[in-house]
């Protein structure tokens, strides 16, 4: 039998390394082609952020410069003097929405029969009114149910007796009296 000597003529088959390189280079002929219409795609789409950076970056300029200048508007007003000319302009307001028919009304619901009111002080503030109430009564027992029903009434608030005459001190027939109260505004009261 006849060996062929390979080593003296080699048989090459040089057709799958042909075909291998074939595809790869199809294979990377695709990919270079996906490659550049990516690179193309990005480009555009950065070219369009690019533009929207440039068009924000103008805006937040021009909206800068527009709240600088309403700084320095504000900065320019002053403040303290307008806010004493508003809490002027709200205690007025609110002396001329006090309504004098629901305080008599009010007053007139607690006070006993034996009990005559001389002056009635209201003092109005930004959180309530105050009532400085002047008054006579017959008897002590009159005085002490007025200020009860005052203590009871869900109209006022806090009395607090400032000043008391018995009629040995002062004089007068009766009992003398000063009473301050909170008069709460539009307190509903139950019949």
């Amino acid at each position: 039998m006849n060996v062929p000597n390979l080593a003296s003529r080699p048989f090459l088959n040089t057709r799958p390394v042909w075909l291998v390189t074939v595809a790869a280079g199809a294979v990377a002929l695709v990919l270079a082609v996906v490659n550049i219409q990516l690179f193309a795609a990005s480009n555009r789409s950065l070219s369009a952020q690019l533009e929207r950076e440039d068009k924000l970056a103008a805006e937040y300029l021009a909206v800068e410069s527009e709240v600088r200048s309403d700084i320095a508007a504000l900065d320019k007003v002053k403040w303290r003097t307008l806010r004493r000319q508003v809490e002027g302009v709200n205690a007025v307001l609110r002396e001329h929405s006090f309504s004098w028919l629901t305080l008599l009304d009010d007053i007139e619901r607690v006070i006993p029969y034996d009990v005559r009111l001389i002056r009635i002080t209201p003092t109005i503030d930004q959180a309530s009114v105050v009532l400085a109430l002047d008054g006579m009564a017959r008897s002590r027992e009159a005085m002490l149910t007025f200020f009860d029903n005052l203590i009871s009434d869900p109209a006022f608030a806090d009395p607090l007796p400032q000043w008391e005459a018995n009629p040995d001190e002062s004089g007068v027939v009766g009992y003398t009296f000063t009473v301050r109260v909170v008069y709460q505004v539009g307190q509903e009261v139950a019949p």
